[in-house]
C-alpha cells in the first residue's frame, strides 16, 4: 500500500504542473481576433500614433530573431502605421537596458536576464 502513496504523489505533481500549461493557452486565439480591427487600422494608416518616430533596440544576432524577422519584412512598421521607426543594434544586454532606462529607446528586444536587472 505504501507503492501506491508516490505513485499518487507523482500523479498529482504531474497535474498541478501541466494545470498551467493548458491554461495558458486558452483564450489567446478569440484576444488576437477583437484585435483584428485596431491592427487593422494601425496597418492601413488610418491612424496615426501619438509618437512621430519609435526607437527600437535589438541585438543582430539569431537568439533576438523577432526583431530581425519583424524588421526586414515590415511586420513592425505595418502595425506602426505611419509612424517612423528608428532602429539601433546593440552587442550586450546592460548597454540597451542603460539606453531604455535613459530614455534613448522606446522599445527593447532583450533577453530576460537583462529585462530582470533593468527591472530591479
Amino acid at each position: 500500500m505504501s507503492a501506491a502513496r508516490p505513485l499518487t504523489a507523482l500523479r498529482t505533481i504531474a497535474v498541478v504542473a501541466t494545470l498551467p500549461l493548458l491554461l495558458t493557452a486558452c483564450g489567446y486565439g478569440s484576444a488576437a481576433k477583437k484585435e483584428d480591427d485596431k491592427a487593422k487600422v494601425a496597418a492601413t494608416g488610418d491612424k496615426k500614433l501619438s509618437a512621430s518616430e519609435v526607437r527600437i533596440g535589438y541585438f543582430p544576432n539569431l537568439t533576438h530573431a523577432t526583431a530581425l524577422v519583424g524588421l526586414q519584412e515590415g511586420l513592425i512598421q505595418k502595425e506602426l502605421g505611419d509612424t517612423a521607426i528608428k532602429t539601433q543594434a546593440f552587442n550586450a544586454g546592460p548597454s540597451e537596458i542603460e539606453a531604455l532606462n535613459g530614455g534613448s529607446l522606446d522599445i527593447g528586444f532583450i533577453g530576460p536576464s537583462p529585462a530582470i536587472n533593468g527591472y530591479v
